[in-house]
């Protein structure tokens, strides 16, 4: 996998590509709070069985340069769109895992050739639900990574036999956090201090087809704050996993990997069948 850094206006990106022979179409990854390229690989890959693939770090996530909280997540979507545009791609479909969400429905917002969008654990916002976990785990980030990593596993999971490998998965989330460098723990905390003031741009506008994923017992994004998002666009759909929490991803990973395509391979289906008839 090449990973490759760019950077444009001054903004630092990291992004892989993935081609896929049977597609001329994009999909366009983006990530939660604490991903990066590395860690959604298989997600990567997956994607790209079916559309060419870019996943990108936006400036201010996963290993870019950290931006301090006073940058907007609208300036972040401005970012990514520039950064787009500098790609060539001329639409795209957009998928996001949590944090990426507010990034994704802020670009729906000021690019009209979004095709799609498919998102997985997040609002476009920090939800009731979380104000008081988020705020936890910023002040935890700033004490030391050990309780950082205890906050946020507390914070996003929930200890339930049904749902599978939680305890290895739970474990080996704390492990991973615990290791990361300060710089990536700081990137947390702005992003996370960014989002508690983020208001959405014109949900209401957002017509294309999209998914609205979310894990069944998910403390944070609950399963009735992704209804009340989905039930906002003129064009949802959710889909619940059951036996997962906030890391369905992790949990799921075949199931989340099917549903974050499902819009765009039903639009694309379309599209083809249209061509086939004209």
């Amino acid at each position: 996998m090449e990973i490759i850094k760019t950077i444009l206006n001054g903004n630092h990106y990291r992004y892989s590509y993935h081609h896929c022979e049977d597609s001329d179409q994009y999909v366009i990854f983006l990530l939660g709070a604490l991903q990066d390229i590395e860690s959604v690989h298989s997600f990567s890959s997956h994607f790209a069985t079916k559309f060419n693939c870019i996943t990108i770090e936006v400036p201010g996530t996963g290993h870019t340069e950290n931006l301090e909280s006073t940058t907007s997540i609208r300036d972040q979507a401005k970012m990514l769109h520039d950064f787009i545009d500098y790609l060539g791609v001329n639409s795209a479909h957009i998928i996001g895992f949590s944090y990426a969400t507010a990034v994704a429905v802020e670009l729906c917002d000021m690019w009209p050739n979004v095709q799609s969008m498919s998102i997985c654990g997040g609002v476009p916002g920090i939800p009731s639900s979380g104000r008081l976990a988020t705020k936890q785990m910023i002040a935890a980030a700033m004490d030391n990574p050990s309780r950082f990593a205890k906050s946020f596993t507390e914070s996003l999971t929930v200890q339930n036999d049904a749902i599978p490998k939680n305890k290895a998965i739970i474990r080996a989330t704390v492990r991973n956090i615990t290791a990361m460098p300060q710089e990536r723990i700081d990137v947390f905390f702005e992003n996370s201090v960014r989002l508690l003031v983020h208001t959405p741009s014109n949900i209401q506008n957002i017509s294309i087809p999209c998914t609205i994923c979310v894990g069944e017992f998910d403390p944070y994004v609950t399963r009735e704050t992704a209804e009340r998002f989905a039930k906002q666009l003129k064009n949802g759909h959710l889909v619940v996993i059951k036996n997962a929490d906030h890391l369905v991803h992790l949990q799921h990973p075949e199931k989340v990997a099917s549903a974050m395509l499902a819009q765009a391979e039903a639009k694309q289906l379309l599209q083809n069948t249209l061509a086939a008839l004209a």
